[in-house]
Formats: structure tokens, sequence, C-alpha cells
């Protein structure tokens, strides 16, 4: 394209111009709008690719915008994403064009494109790359691309850069930029460099079209091929089925509203739908509503009928019914299945990244959950969160439960604006997801367990961005405890483990437990230890003095509650030694304290803090 940030709109229209087998799009950003989608068609413009994405953070501010509206115009739209090899890796680039435009690479679209041409400032492409290195930067991006969606992209770029790579490239379509003016000359090889053969053709940059705000400055482009070629080059159908739905997760008894969205080239008559594990199984209806009385996963099957054709979906695993499961709970994360049996992971967004099964560390083993994509070779994911949830469990009849958890932690950079560091927090729900409670929040110094940042020496590195944190030891793990008194007598309560990205490092937990029973009917009571807090009440500043009669040297835990039961203060202690706890920024009440030997997981005391200003 002849401008640094362009859109490209291919609406594909199956009734051309007067040229009966010539197919002419136009490519657009958003200096191009407004544009009237529907001036565009008539006029015989039948394919438009819009731009997406540029780089890895900027997004075209009216690709939502001009996708939608050329698909009401029932135009086959396609995306594309400017290109900067120059500043980025091709893998970050490829994963956040699919992140920004995912949802239209699927048969029905135009394949997405990779737009490669010169930088508008600073150096040219053959003097800041080697012809085989920006070769692989290319076939980088494209893999990439289709491994995530399915699709093979095209390579849109003008004859310098097409003669400069290397034929490794013909595998992905070319789109050739030619603005000779002529919808029916072929390409010379001074276009085509190592392709034998073209997909598309940038035939104008001075196009009159229709509908187009910049015209007659639009860029205009025709298609290599007949329109049996071209319908077969978008895989699309006279139907294509669609539907979304209210929710897809929740507890037994769960109720979906599904709402059909899918669209015809002609007028939709019928549709039949399969709902596996739910009441009713089938219906016919365009927005049913459906329960689902036991957990599992379930597929879902929508079959559309209209005046000009049939399509069907099937969404594998689209209903997860959250299992019930049995108290206490101890996960450690040893079996290969991930999630675990009952657990469900959330990431909000097509192509987010999740928590993941680590099988290269544990606490004391060599498995546990961790959040890699905070580090390593994803693209910057800082600001998204993402969850996984546990079963629901019946808290009914517990008195004095208690989640405890091996984490492992170390910050990227602190120092930096912004910092790049992350966040763990953990909440629960007592109507299934529905709403959430925080009850453990710990980002950055607070949750490193190691006492230090990059370079101190337990970083690996890995992947593109150099050093990664993965625990040397079991010394780079810490335990940490809440108190669940807050869900004491729930018939229905979820955790979840939330990853807010600051695109630090890599996160990891293990040995997730939940004790229910009293502490002297589960583990020894150790008596041998004395625990005296002065002054109490005070104005927020707390000794705690800890005596251990057998002059042990056990580590302990000693971590304070407020009465929801989050945790508020947490600090290691060895014995016979005092520990200073400043609840000074906290506010005038009752607190609780636990304190814990952290290897053996022993209770050793607890009792009340009061705070008086």
């Amino acid at each position: 394209m002849k401008k640094q940030l362009p859109v490209i709109l291919l609406g594909a229209i199956l009734s051309f111009n007067a040229h009966a087998q010539t197919i002419l799009g136009v490519d657009v950003y958003h200096g191009d709008d407004p544009i009237t989608w529907s001036s565009a068609k008539s006029a015989g413009y039948g394919f438009a690719w819009c731009k997406s994405t540029q780089g890895t953070t900027y997004t075209d501010p009216n690709f939502a915008t001009n996708m939608s509206a050329g698909v009401t115009a029932k135009e086959y739209m396609g995306a594309y994403h400017y290109a900067t090899p120059e500043n980025d890796s091709a893998v970050t680039e490829a994963k956040y064009f699919v992140k920004i435009a995912g949802s239209y690479m699927k048969p029905g679209f135009l394949p997405p494109a990779l737009d490669l041409e010169d930088p508008v400032s600073g150096p040219t492409l053959a003097s800041s790359f080697t012809s085989a290195a920006l070769t692989a930067w290319v076939n980088t991006f494209c893999s990439t691309v289709q491994s995530l969606t399915g699709v093979a992209p095209l390579i849109y770029t003008e004859g310098s850069i097409a003669n400069y790579l290397q034929s490794s490239v013909t595998k992905y379509g070319l789109w050739t930029a030619d603005p000779d003016g002529s919808t029916t000359a072929t390409p010379s090889s001074t276009y085509l460099g190592v392709w034998k053969t073209w997909m598309f053709k940038q035939y104008s940059w001075n196009a009159n079209v229709p509908g187009l705000a910049s015209s007659p400055n639009s860029d205009a482009d025709v298609f290599n091929g007949d329109s049996t070629a071209f319908k077969t080059l978008i895989g699309g159908s006279a139907v294509t089925p669609a539907f979304t739905s209210n929710v897809r997760s929740g507890c037994v008894g769960l109720v979906v509203k599904y709402t059909d969205k899918s669209t015809s080239t002609g007028t939709i008559t019928g549709y039949k739908w399969t709902f596996q594990g739910g009441s009713p199984a089938t219906s016919t209806s365009a927005s049913p509503t459906v329960t689902y009385t036991a957990s599992g996963s379930y597929n879902v099957s929508e079959v559309v009928t209209s005046t000009t054709g049939k399509d069907s979906i099937t969404s594998t695993a689209y209903i997860n019914v959250i299992p019930t499961a049995s108290l206490p709970m101890s996960e450690t994360f040893q079996s290969s299945t991930f999630p675990p049996a009952g657990w469900t992971l959330n990431y909000p967004s097509p192509g987010d990244s999740a928590w993941q099964l680590c099988t290269a560390v544990g606490y004391s083993s060599t498995q546990c959950m961790y959040f890699p994509a905070n580090c390593g070779n994803s693209g910057n994911i800082a600001g998204e969160r993402q969850q996984i949830y546990t079963p629901d469990f019946s808290f009914t009849g517990v008195t004095n439960a208690q989640m405890s958890f091996e984490v492992a932690y170390e910050p990227s950079n602190l120092t930096s604006t912004p910092a790049y560091s992350d966040t763990l927090v953990i909440y629960y729900s007592t109507d299934c997801g529905t709403t959430w409670n925080q009850i453990y929040s710990k980002g950055g110094a607070t949750l490193c367990t190691t006492g230090s940042t990059t370079g101190a020496g337990t970083d690996v590195v890995t992947m593109s961005r150099g050093k990664c944190f993965q625990p040397p030891s079991t010394s780079a793990w810490r335990k940490d405890s809440i108190s669940l008194s807050a869900v004491n007598g729930q018939s229905s309560v979820m955790f979840s483990f939330e990853n807010r990205s600051g695109w630090g490092n890599m996160t990891y937990l293990d040995n997730i437990n939940i004790d229910v029973a009293s502490p002297s009917s589960i583990q020894a009571i150790v008596d041998n230890y004395k625990v005296k807090v002065y002054p109490n009440p005070s104005k927020g500043l707390f000794t705690m003095q800890i005596q251990n009669a057998l002059s042990t040297h056990e580590k302990l835990h000693v971590g304070v509650y407020n009465l929801l039961g989050e945790q508020i203060f947490a600090e290691s202690s060895n014995n016979n030694s005092e520990l200073a706890i400043d609840m000074s920024t906290q506010a005038n009440g009752i607190y609780f304290y636990r304190v814990m030997t952290e290897e053996g997981n022993k209770f050793v005391a607890e009792g009340k803090l009061v705070v008086q200003k």
C-alpha cells in the first residue's frame, strides 16, 4: 500500500461489473473513511481487505467498524497487517495480528494478508536485513498466522522486495503492487520477483471508487481468476452459520440463552439446533433457552437453511458445567492432564495466553502450574487478565477452612516505567462465578519469593526475551496461606486464580490445598511453642515473640487476616525470635493471626490483634 497505515477492504460480491470475469476490489485504511459500502459494491468493487494492525501495539481505529459495515453490505471481508520487521519479531507481530483480527480469518472471508513495505523513514528492508533474514521473518510470520488460524496468509509487496526475497516464500500467495491502471494486464517479472504467478494485483493508487471518501485517490485491486476460483479461495458458502450465548460456563442447573448470528446471501428460513447434555436436546427456534442439569463439557450444533443454501456448525466443548468436588482439596499438578479434572481455564479474548502445566520444575517435584506468557516469546500482554477456576465445593458445616499453596515468582524489572512485574489475585464466588470476591492479591516485590530481580542468579535463558525466571530450588518458593472464614457454611464455593500481567516474568503455583477440619483433628498441635503478642491492643505496631522449648530451628509462617478472611500480612520467622507486625495502615478493629510451621504445616497458635488508634 502506498500509505504507512493502510487498510484494505475486500468486499467480495458475486455479481460483477461490465467485465464479467474481472473481480475488482479496494484496499483502504481509516484515512479513506467515511465509506458507504453499498455504493462501492453497486459500482462493482466486490472485495475489500481492511487494515487491522501495525507492529505490536497499533490497531486501525476504524477496523472493526469497517469490517462490520462491509459484512452488513454482504461483502466478503479480509484483514491485513502492516509489518515492521525492523522493530519487532515475526512471532510477536503475528500473534498481535491474530489477536485483533483472528475472528475474520475463517471460511467466508478473504485470507489474511501481510503488508511488507519499506519503512516510510529510515533504511530500506534490504539495507536492514539480508535476503535470508528477511525471508525467514516473512516465513515465520506467515507460518505463525497459519498455525493459529488454519488459514495461509497472502503477502502484499512491491517489485524490489519481491525480487529480494528467496523462493521459499512462494508457498504463500502474492498480492503485487503494480499500479499500471490496467485490470487485465499481467504483471511482469519485475513485479513478480521470485513468484511465478500472482493472486491479486493492486492496479491503481488513484481510482475513482464510489462510496470512498478518498476517491479519486483510492487504492483498487483485481483478482487473478474467475468467480469459481474466487469462491474457492474464500471457502465460504451461501450460508455462514454462527451463534453466541449469554454464558458458557456455570454450575449444575446452568441456564443458557442462545442467539443465532448466521448470515446468508439469501433469506434464512430455518434452524435446527442440537444440544448435547441439554434440555431441550433440540430446537428450531432462532433464540432457544437450554438448561444443563449434569456436570460436563458439551457440544452445540446448529444447522441453518436459507433460500440460497444450507450449512452447519458444531462447537466442541462449548458449554462447561462445573462439577461439584469434595473437600478437603489437594492439587499437586502431577498428572499429565491439564487443566486438572473439574478445573476450567478462562481467557476472555481469543488468542489470549493461559495458565499451563509446567513439566520442568515444581516444588519438590518436576511439575506445577505456571503462567509462561508473562515472559518468553509471547507478545506484550501487559494489562491482560486470565483465570483458572476450581470445581464447585460445599462448605456446609465448615467453620475453620484455610487455603495454602506454594508460589514462586521474581519480577523482571521494578525500576522501569512501566515496571515489568505481575500480580497474582485469588477470588471466591458463592454464585457459581456470577460475582467474585477478592481474598488475596500480591504483585511485584510483594509477590517476589527470591528477594531479588533479574540477574540475581535464579533466572534461566529462554526464548526471545532472554531471561525468564525459573525457580532453581525449593528455597525460591514461598508458602502462602489464606483464611477462608468468609465462606463458612456456604453450599457452593468456587475459587479463581487470576494472573494480571505486567509482562514481567513467569509465575509458578504448586500444592494448592484447602483444609477444612479443625487444626487439632488433622495435624499435631505443636505444644512446645509459646507465642506472645504485645502491646495488644495497640495503635498498629505489634511485636510477636515466639519461643520453642526444644530450641529447634523450624521455620514458621505468620499470617494476619481481616474479618473477611483476606490475608493482609504474611511473614516467615524463626522460632525463639521476635517479629514486628506493622498494622499502622489498617483501620481500627479486630484482626486474627495464625502461626503455622512452614515445612510440616502444623498449627502453632492463633489469636486476635486489636488496632485502636
